[in-house]
């Protein structure tokens, strides 16, 4: 499945290079033109990978097959009496409900990976300016991978996107109840309600220094913090523990997203650059901060930061396509990040791309 994965981004990449001009967005609903047709193609791929992986691949998904079939036998009495104990039970709950119309968790983990592939579908059909681009950033920089075995963070995450045209639009009651349905999935959601004032932030430099002090003081102060955030969100219980770990990410990690970072303000924050939106360098930014507390602190927040990072597959495209004097510098800047990308999936692929199973269909 790597090399697969590998052959799709190279793949992804001559695509984004032979149209590397920002395309017309909004989209006339009622036309399949070239680009619609593309991004469903590669949607469904990348669906039909998700749905055939066997749950035999890796660690998590035997944990929530097992929990799957064990949860099918219970009352509805019982989470009424244990969803203090349970981790994000609404999840379960879920589940139980599904297991009991008789589906098996073959179906489940199919009707998941469809809202994660469906939610990132439209939102780069509606908001990015090069879709090809976008799919690369979504294939090498972990969104897809996390996505074969964390199912209750995949939930969140597919909702999450779902919030993007609320915070452009300005509308907050939408955008509250969107990450609070998140965070029924999975509790740590709800740290991205301060996307919302984040985000609204206008690109001005003294605005990026503004977020990059607050994010120092996060940083000295990141263990009170976080244990009042959990407290907040009522999960201390289920991952303070994680606190007490005595485990992190490499340095390599902060570069790779630094520079990911510096590149897409470079290019979006210009007053000529015509970029689409570039108040996402403000949520990247953010995300930056939480990995590097997964780098000196605990590996654990790397997952918190991905609500944040899952924007960039929109930011990158458009730092990529953002306008230049001349167009061969457009697609200078598009075949070097294909290029970069590509080398990043091949020197540090995702342990789930190679621990990677299909299901035998034919026992279907």
């Amino acid at each position: 499945m790597q090399y697969f994965i590998v052959f799709l981004v190279a793949v992804f990449g001559v695509t984004a290079n032979l149209k590397s001009q920002k395309r017309h967005i909004p989209l006339n609903k009622k036309v399949w033109n070239a680009d619609r047709i593309f991004i469903l193609c590669s949607a469904l791929v990348l669906f039909f990978i998700l749905m055939l992986q066997d749950t035999d691949s890796n660690g998590d998904l035997i944990l929530y097959s097992d929990s799957y079939s064990t949860i099918g036998y219970r009352s509805f009495a019982y989470f009424g009496r244990n969803w203090k104990d349970m981790k994000d039970p609404f999840y379960f709950f879920c589940t139980w409900c599904f297991s009991k119309i008789g589906f098996d968790f073959y179906a489940w983990k199919t009707l998941v990976s469809f809202f994660f592939v469906f939610s990132f579908y439209r939102l780069i059909l509606r908001y990015s300016v090069n879709p090809a681009m976008s799919l690369i950033v979504f294939l090498t920089l972990g969104l897809y991978a996390f996505s074969f075995s964390g199912l209750r963070q995949t939930l969140a995450l597919a909702v999450i996107m779902c919030t993007y045209p609320y915070l452009k639009e300005k509308k907050l009651l939408r955008f509250i109840l969107c990450v609070v349905v998140a965070a029924l999935f999975h509790r740590t959601a709800l740290i991205f309600l301060v996307a919302y004032p984040i985000y609204r932030l206008q690109a001005k430099i003294r605005n990026l220094i503004f977020i990059v002090l607050a994010g120092a003081v996060v940083l000295v102060n990141a263990n009170a913090i976080t244990r009042l955030y959990l407290s907040v969100a009522g999960a201390e219980d289920d991952y303070s523990r994680y606190l007490e770990m005595d485990n992190s990410l490499s340095v390599a990690g902060i570069v790779v997203w630094g520079c990911i970072w510096i590149f897409c303000t470079v290019f979006l924050y210009r007053k000529k650059a015509n970029a689409s939106d570039p108040r996402l360098c403000n949520l990247l930014l953010v995300s930056l901060i939480i990995r590097i507390l997964s780098t000196v602190w605990v590996a654990e927040f790397f997952r918190i930061s991905m609500y944040f990072s899952v924007f960039e597959c929109l930011a990158i495209a458009d730092a990529c396509a953002a306008k230049e004097k001349s167009t061969l510098v457009v697609r200078f800047k598009t075949a070097g990040v294909s290029a970069a990308l590509l080398l990043y999936s091949l020197i540090s692929p995702s342990e789930n791309f190679i621990s990677y199973q299909a299901r035998n269909i034919l026992n279907f």
